[in-house]
């Protein structure tokens, strides 16, 4: 218990908001949705169109669609899943929930911007663009689940 809050009767303390399972795999998926969708048409877009106006057969963009499927979605529950949880654990005590959709913009744009860049996609600032994407798919997922969210007012055993 921090110092701040034996200021603050029990009652006030154990307001949490908590989401339950349909309201944190709806997020995940809109959130995830979002992200493959706009990784799908950045790879048609710079695969598929050179191909197009050169004239060649565009054939191996189906292959790549079916990769960035396969890994952005594995990406997204290896890590995305696990980051959400945590975060939105560690937001309970926040009641309003425009801070949990800004945390949750920033908080994945700079966790993927890291692992980015100790896995040699690059550092610089200029990579957290890419990034951000994450982020705002992360942010629009959790803005469409803020109705889901619950006041828990049980207390914690002593």
């Amino acid at each position: 218990m921090a110092l701040r809050d034996s200021a603050r009767p029990q009652a006030d303390r154990s307001n949490r908001v908590v989401l339950d399972a349909y309201g944190f795999i709806k997020g995940w998926l809109i959130a995830t949705s979002l992200w493959v969708g706009a990784l799908l048409l950045v790879v048609a877009v710079y695969f598929g169109v050179p191909a197009a106006w050169n004239g060649t057969d565009a054939g191996h963009v189906w292959g790549l669609l079916g990769i960035a499927i396969f890994y952005s979605f594995g990406v997204a529950l290896v890590f995305a899943a696990p980051l959400a949880w945590v975060l939105a654990y560690v937001l309970r005590p926040v009641g309003n929930q425009w801070v949990h959709i800004v945390a949750f913009f920033f908080v994945p744009t700079l966790t993927f911007w890291v692992l980015g860049s100790v896995l040699n996609f690059g550092w610089q600032p200029v990579m957290l663009i890419p990034w951000a994407t994450v982020g705002v798919a992360a942010a629009i997922g959790r803005w469409a689940i803020r109705r889901d969210a619950l006041f828990s007012s049980a207390t914690p055993p002593a």
